[in-house]
């Protein structure tokens, strides 16, 4: 009887702890499959494939509230938002009356901007509540919040036209972030810089939202990439098509320095408390020193990479990586590669974090 009552205590105890492990933003991150509703689930802190949850649908995007440890998901193709509760291990659904292709969490973790065609709505997923809705944009649009959260940029890549929605008031107005077909809005994170590819005319654009003005136009030798900031809101990185690309001051709009990373980059990233760039391409992630122009270290790479992320620490980053079901592991320290970890998937897509290194990008 004893011996029974132990191993019900256990299977109760591991039960409980597997409801409950996944709620650190900052530790775990969640990959998707692209053929199938499976998703692993990955310790960050100790590189390995811990658990597969099965979802209710094969996820077009997702994203992670860390606050109300919730993860969304769309389909593409269903009118609602499939909403995984992580701290209480519960699945439900909320019904819309469109057919979402975008979402993304305000910085208070509990309310979502769920866009659709030429459509935009307000909700609260955790309650399945409606909040309002704004009509009159043109899709495709690009959706951020600002990092505090104020104000959430809609920015039709059509022309470059932005709303900004203010969030307490509900103020709207309008400008004009780029010219022609744009990319998805760059904000800075700490709010005062908003930039575009201009892919009309191979630069990009960088407005001051602080003072309402132009800031920088930078030309590049090829089509742009979308603009990264880093997380200190200190330099901008930028790369075409070709692999060339450059480093900007973020408060004096100069070039700092010229990078030469691998054709079609198709990621820009920052990490190691903000000193080491990192451009992943077809075929090679190039890394290199932010502030000093020091030559590139060239990484080859065997398949290009999806989804890249880096931990919120700085010092590690995973991708996907097309036709592999094992995710790439790479020390930022160190610039060296580390052991895959395999995941059980065959087709792993998506990867997101409660908490990462990339802000409003």
């Amino acid at each position: 009887m004893k011996k029974y009552l132990y191993w019900l205590c256990l299977l109760c105890s591991t039960s409980v702890a597997a409801s409950e492990r996944y709620v650190d933003g900052a530790r775990w991150a969640f990959v998707s499959d692209a053929i199938s509703s499976k998703m692993a689930v990955i310790d960050t802190f100790n590189n390995r494939k811990v658990d597969v949850l099965s979802l209710k649908a094969i996820p077009s995007e997702m994203v992670v509230s860390d606050i109300q440890d919730l993860l969304v998901y769309i389909d593409g193709k269903t009118a609602q938002l499939y909403i995984y509760d992580l701290a209480e291990n519960i699945q439900s659904e909320m019904a819309l009356d469109f057919v979402p292709d975008q979402i993304v969490f305000h910085s208070d973790g509990a309310q979502l901007a769920v866009g659709g065609k030429n459509k935009l709505i307000f909700v609260k997923p955790l309650e399945k509540q409606y909040l309002d809705e704004i009509t009159g944009i043109k899709s495709p649009f690009s959706l951020n919040y600002d990092n505090g959260g104020y104000n959430l940029y809609i920015t039709e890549q059509q022309s470059g036209k932005t709303l900004i929605y203010r969030l307490h008031d509900k103020q709207r107005r309008f400008v004009q972030i780029g010219k022609g077909q744009v990319s998805e809005i760059t904000l800075s994170p700490d709010s005062r810089l908003g930039m575009v590819a201009q892919y009309d005319s191979n630069s990009v654009y960088i407005r001051d939202l602080f003072v309402e003005q132009d800031f920088a136009v930078i030309s590049l030798p090829s089509l742009p990439y979308r603009p990264y900031v880093s997380s200190d809101s200190e330099h901008i990185i930028l790369a075409s098509e070709s692999g060339k690309g450059v480093v900007v001051n973020a408060w004096s709009g100069e070039v700092e320095r010229e990078i030469t990373a691998g054709n079609n980059p198709m990621s820009l990233r920052s990490g190691w408390l903000e000193t080491i760039g990192i451009i992943a391409s077809d075929h090679a992630l190039t890394v290199f020193d932010i502030k000093e122009n020091k030559p590139e270290t060239m990484i080859t790479l065997t398949r290009p990479l999806n989804e890249v992320v880096v931990v919120s620490d700085s010092k590690t980053l995973f991708a996907t990586q097309e036709k592999s079901t094992s995710l790439f592991v790479f020390d930022i320290r160190k610039a060296q590669r580390l052991k895959q970890i395999e995941t059980s998937l065959p087709q792993p897509n998506h990867m997101v974090m409660g908490i990462t290194n990339t802000i409003c990008h």
